[in-house]
C-alpha cells in the first residue's frame, strides 16, 4: 500500500515474497505453544473459528490469565479468550460465544473426562431399573451406535472341490467389501443424546406395559361381589 494520502489500493504484487509457510512451532517448542496448538475452538460461529485459528497460528493469541466476567449472566464463567459470553448463556440465547450473534455454531465443546464418567454412570443405573428385555435392547442399540457388529458365520459350501465356486465367493465378497462403507463417528455429545432418546423410549414402552396390566388385572371388591352372585 502507497503511503499516498487517499491511496488504499495497490496493483503490484508483495515486493518479498516467503518462501515456506510461517510455523509457530519451528523454533518454539515450549508447552504454552503445543497447548495452544491442541486448544479446542468450540461453541464459535465459523467466521469466530477462523480467526480464533488464525491468532493461534501467527502467536497472537492471548491466554486469560483468570476467568473472564460474562456480559450475560454477569459471573466470571468466561475461561476462553475472545468470548464474551459463557457458555450456559450462548445455549440458552443460541448465540456465538465470541461475536454474540445468532450464527450457525460449527462445534459444541466436548464434556470433559469427570462429566463423560457422570453421565454413563446415570445411564447404567436407569437401564439397571429396566426389564431383562429391554435392557438387552438397549445395549444392542448401545452396540449398534459404536459400529460393533456379530460375525456371521458364512454358509458351508456343498462342493468344496469346485474352483468355479470359489472363484465366484471371492468375487462377491470382494464386491462386498467395496460396497460397505464404514459408519460415521458419532461424537460424545451425540452418543448420549442417542443413548438417552432410546431409553425414554423404553420407558414410556415399560410404564405402558404397566398401564396395560393395571387396565387387566381385577380388583378385589369385583372379585368378591362375583363369588356372592356365584353363591346365590
Amino acid at each position: 500500500m502507497s503511503t499516498q494520502r487517499g491511496n488504499t489500493s495497490r496493483i503490484r504484487r508483495q515486493k518479498h515474497q516467503n518462501r515456506t509457510v510461517f510455523n509457530n512451532s519451528l523454533h518454539d517448542t515450549s508447552k504454552h505453544t503445543k497447548m495452544l496448538n491442541n486448544l479446542e475452538i468450540a461453541e464459535v460461529c465459523k467466521r469466530c473459528q477462523e480467526v480464533i485459528a488464525w491468532k493461534i497460528k501467527y502467536k497472537k493469541y492471548k491466554a486469560l490469565s483468570q476467568p473472564k466476567t460474562c456480559t450475560g449472566c454477569r459471573q466470571k464463567t468466561i475461561k476462553d479468550a475472545y468470548h464474551i459470553l459463557c457458555i450456559n448463556c450462548a445455549k440458552d440465547l443460541d448465540v456465538c460465544c465470541k461475536c454474540g450473534k445468532k450464527e450457525e455454531i460449527v462445534a459444541h465443546k466436548s464434556p470433559s473426562e469427570m462429566e463423560r464418567l457422570q453421565t454413563m454412570a446415570q445411564l447404567e443405573m436407569e437401564v439397571k431399573a429396566l426389564s431383562e428385555r429391554r435392557r438387552r435392547a438397549y445395549y444392542r442399540y448401545i452396540d449398534k451406535l459404536e459400529g460393533k457388529k456379530k460375525k456371521k458365520k458364512n454358509a458351508k459350501q456343498q462342493d468344496t472341490g469346485s474352483l468355479e465356486t470359489e472363484r465366484v465367493n471371492k468375487e462377491s465378497a470382494e464386491n462386498e467389501e467395496e460396497t460397505c462403507e464404514e459408519p460415521t463417528p458419532l461424537s460424545l455429545e451425540e452418543y448420549f443424546r442417542n443413548a438417552r432418546q432410546k431409553l425414554e423410549e423404553l420407558k414410556k414402552g415399560m410404564t405402558a406395559d404397566d398401564d396395560l396390566f393395571d387396565d387387566l388385572s381385577i380388583s378385589s371388591d369385583e372379585e368378591e361381589d362375583d363369588f356372592e352372585d356365584g353363591d346365590e
